[in-house]
C-alpha cells in the first residue's frame, strides 16, 4: 500500500524523486526504485483487464458508440499522437527533439467514443510524425495492414459497402481505412465539404478529451519526465491503463452520457502537454477520395 501510495503521489502530482523523498521519509533511490517497479506492475496486472488487445466485439461496440453518440457511422476509432515532454537523454541527438522545440516521446492512441484507450503504442522518438509512428506500428501491422478490423458495411440507408474508419486530423493521410478533414482553403465555399469536416471534427475530439481527461487527472504529463527513457515509457503505459480504470469505475454515468457537444474537463487547448499537429502532404489513393465522397454525399442527405 505504502508503494502504491507513494507512485500515486508521484503520478497525480508531477513533484520530483527529490520531493517525494522528503515527503515520505525515504531516499531518492528508493523512490526512483518504487516508481520503476509499480509502474511495471500496474501495467501486468491492469492491462489485460483495462487495454485488452481489442477484439471484433470491441471494435463493434465503438462504431455504435460512434454511431450513436457522435453521429458518425462506420467509425470503429479516433487516433491521433501526443508529445510528452522527457529529459533529453545523454548523445541522443535530435531524435527526441520535436517540432515543438522540446524532447518528447510520442503516445499514439486509437480512442473509443466514451474516451477509453482502445490502443496505445508508446515511445517512438518525438521527430517523428502521428503518421509515420501509426504506419509502423505492431497495430498497423495487426489490425491494418493484416486486415483484422471489421469487414466494410454501406452507411445507414445505402447499399455501398464503405469500411470501417478511423478518424484523424491533419498530421495523417487520407487512406481508406482513416478519413481526415478537407483543408480549410477548400471548404470556404463548399457547403458539404464543410459540414463533412464538422462531422469528422465532432467525432475525432473524443481522443483529444482523452488526453486532456488524463494530462489533468496525472499531472506528470504537465513537466518534463525526468526518467530514463524506458522507465518513462512505462509510466505512460501504466498512466493509460489507470485512465481506463478510472473511466471504468470512477466516472459517474452522467458525465459518460454527456454527448450534446459541450468540452469535457481537460480539453483546454493551452494545456502545455497537449500539441497541435504537423500537416502531412501525402497524395492519397483515388479509393480513399472515393470513400471520403460517400461520407461527404452521406452527410449532405441526412
Amino acid at each position: 500500500m505504502f508503494y502504491l501510495l507513494l507512485f500515486s503521489r508521484y503520478l497525480s502530482t508531477g513533484d520530483s524523486f527529490q520531493t517525494i523523498s522528503f515527503s515520505f521519509r525515504v531516499g531518492r533511490s528508493t523512490v526512483s526504485k518504487i516508481v520503476k517497479e509499480i509502474c511495471i506492475e500496474i501495467w501486468n496486472v491492469l492491462q489485460p483487464l483495462y487495454l485488452p488487445v481489442p477484439t471484433q466485439e470491441t471494435w463493434r461496440q465503438a462504431e455504435k458508440g460512434f454511431w450513436e453518440r457522435w453521429n458518425f457511422p462506420n467509425c470503429v476509432g479516433s487516433i491521433d499522437g501526443k508529445h510528452v515532454k522527457i529529459k533529453c537523454p545523454p548523445q541522443s541527438g535530435s531524435h527526441f527533439y520535436c517540432y515543438k522545440h522540446f524532447p518528447s516521446i510520442v503516445l499514439l492512441a486509437v480512442v473509443d467514443p466514451r474516451y477509453q484507450f482502445l490502443v496505445i503504442d508508446v515511445g517512438a522518438y518525438g521527430r517523428q510524425s502521428d503518421s509515420g509512428i501509426f504506419e509502423k506500428s505492431s497495430f498497423y501491422r495487426r489490425f491494418i495492414h493484416g486486415k483484422n478490423i471489421l469487414p466494410p458495411k454501406p452507411l445507414p440507408g445505402t447499399d455501398i459497402p464503405i469500411p470501417r474508419v478511423l478518424l484523424g486530423d491533419e498530421g495523417f493521410g487520407l487512406h481508406t481505412y482513416l478519413m481526415r478533414p478537407f483543408p480549410k482553403t477548400t471548404i470556404v465555399n463548399d457547403t458539404k465539404k464543410k459540414q463533412f469536416n464538422e462531422r469528422l471534427s465532432r467525432a475525432r475530439r473524443v481522443v483529444e478529451n482523452a488526453f486532456g481527461i488524463l494530462t489533468q487527472k496525472w499531472r506528470i504529463f504537465l513537466r518534463p519526465i525526468d526518467v530514463e527513457v524506458k522507465t518513462a515509457t512505462n509510466i505512460v503505459k501504466a498512466a493509460c491503463c489507470l485512465h481506463n480504470f478510472v473511466m471504468v469505475h470512477c466516472l459517474s454515468e452522467s458525465r459518460q452520457d454527456n454527448a450534446d457537444g459541450s468540452p469535457d474537463e481537460g480539453t483546454d487547448e493551452s494545456t502545455p502537454a497537449l500539441l497541435s499537429f504537423t500537416p502531412t502532404n501525402r497524395r492519397a489513393t483515388n479509393a480513399a477520395f472515393e470513400v471520403r465522397d460517400h461520407f461527404v454525399n452521406y452527410f449532405d442527405n441526412n
